[in-house]
């Protein structure tokens, strides 16, 4: 029989090296497990508080009769949308003989799948995806210092700028045909559209859970033959809109909301070039416990909130 090395790797040395060794990684490893960040646009470095330019142009192509005069045929603004960050943190402490109790138990049973991940990597990942969950639910529905996206006064002041709400029970609830249900509410929030907007390339973010009534009721209606390879990464593209791709957020589960429009409108601001590492640990000879700290900075933004369009139940 093989013989085992039952030493616990969870040391002191062991999760100090592995903490130091997350100081270029440790942005990646969380953020990256934030589905919204494929869709939209990321903003980085900003330690507080940060002007996101935009350009917008209105052109018109007149008879070029004549070569004598120099006329404007186009308008051209740069307007800016600010993006506020919001310092967070997260502190913890535990005990190593507790860790180690567990690392027995669990870790070093006899066939277990894991018994050769060493215990901090594992323990650290699991912080990792909580912590990626927090900053989505954040970043959609706000808290007390992050202005949520879709958040109350999110809406309100999407609708005080001019964006379109669409107000409906049947979000919520699986189509029995195109005209119910949630395909019923996806297809007037897109008539709610400027026009121009119908043809650029658009996001609807959803939670989980919305997606998968949308999903299974164009499973239902057999409205064409709709296989598991059609989603990627809890994303599809919309029935009969080839343009607009609905992504699921684990930010937005249970809400009953949804938010239409370009993901490059939308705006994560974060400090991904922070000067100090974001998560801090060590063994603290005084207290008998590990501590360990975790930093970030979170804001939000929307471009254009006249082009947007928010789905929300009643």
């Amino acid at each position: 029989m093989e013989k085992k090395n039952l030493k616990f790797s969870a040391s002191y040395t062991s999760i100090n090296k592995y903490v130091d060794e997350l100081y270029d990684g440790f942005i990646p490893s969380v953020v990256g497990k934030v589905r919204t960040l494929d869709f939209i646009s990321i903003v980085p470095d900003v330690k507080y508080s940060k002007v996101i330019p935009n350009v917008n142009t209105t052109l018109d192509l007149v008879a070029a009769d004549t070569c004598t005069t120099f006329a404007n045929g186009a308008t051209t603004s740069v307007t800016g949308v600010t993006l506020t960050t919001c310092y967070k943190k997260m502190e913890e402490s535990f005990c190593l003989n507790e860790m180690e109790q567990y690392y027995f138990g669990q870790y070093m049973r006899r066939g277990s799948d894991q018994e050769q991940i060493p215990f901090e990597e594992a323990f650290f990942n699991e912080k990792f995806g909580k912590i990626a969950k927090k900053l989505d639910q954040i970043f959609w529905q706000g808290d007390s210092c992050v202005g949520g996206v879709l958040s109350t006064a999110g809406i309100a002041g999407i609708t005080a700028s001019g964006g379109a709400v669409v107000t409906t029970a049947s979000f919520s609830q699986v189509s029995t045909a195109v005209n119910n249900g949630v395909i019923a509410a996806i297809d007037s929030a897109i008539d709610q559209l400027n026009s121009d907007m119908l043809s650029e390339e658009l996001v609807l973010a959803v939670g989980q859970d919305i997606f998968d009534k949308y999903t299974r009721s164009v499973r239902n209606l057999n409205l064409y033959h709709f296989s598991p390879d059609e989603i990627d990464g809890a994303a599809v593209r919309l029935f009969g809109k080839r343009n607009i791709t609905m992504f699921a957020t684990v930010g937005l589960n249970g809400t009953n909301k949804g938010l239409l429009t370009k993901g490059e409108y939308i705006h994560w601001g974060t400090d991904l070039a922070p000067d100090e590492e974001p998560i801090k640990g060590e063994y603290n000879m005084y207290l008998d416990k590990y501590l360990i700290r975790y930093k970030v900075k979170i804001g939000n933004a929307l471009s254009f909130p006249g082009n947007a369009v928010v789905i929300k139940a009643s």
